[in-house]
């Protein structure tokens, strides 16, 4: 019987190394933009390739807010290290997104934000 226990004691405290390996991977993201072209075009659709810095790790399921003010304007889903976000610029004062990144984690959300400016020209 003190094999089991110490097993399962064993057993229990990998599982929580594991996931705190895990919670620390997801609280170290960092969100980085790169626009396809080096000059965004106001009034037209610019393709931003959004990146976190690993590439080969499949993330759990997270949500993407655009922020606007005060506002989280929920825009998708996904899982993947990458996904694309379309920016029209109205002006060319026009220049800066928000993005936020909500990641569900054992009853909790991890955050990730992310802001960028970019050289917009008519």
């Amino acid at each position: 019987m003190d094999k089991i226990s110490q097993l399962e004691n064993e057993n229990k405290n990998l599982k929580d190394s594991l996931s705190k390996n895990e919670r620390d991977f997801l609280n170290s993201q960092i969100l980085i933009g790169v626009p396809d072209v080096e000059t965004i075009k106001a009034g037209k659709n610019n393709n931003i390739v959004m990146l976190f810095q690993t590439l080969d790790k499949k993330l759990p399921k997270y949500e993407i807010y655009k922020i606007e003010g005060k506002k989280e304007i929920k825009i998708g889903e996904n899982n993947q290290t990458r996904f694309n976000y379309n920016f029209i610029p109205k002006s060319i004062d026009d220049n800066k997104i928000h993005l936020l990144v909500k990641i569900p984690y054992e009853g909790k959300i991890i955050t990730i934000h992310n802001s960028m400016s970019f050289n917009v020209k008519n």
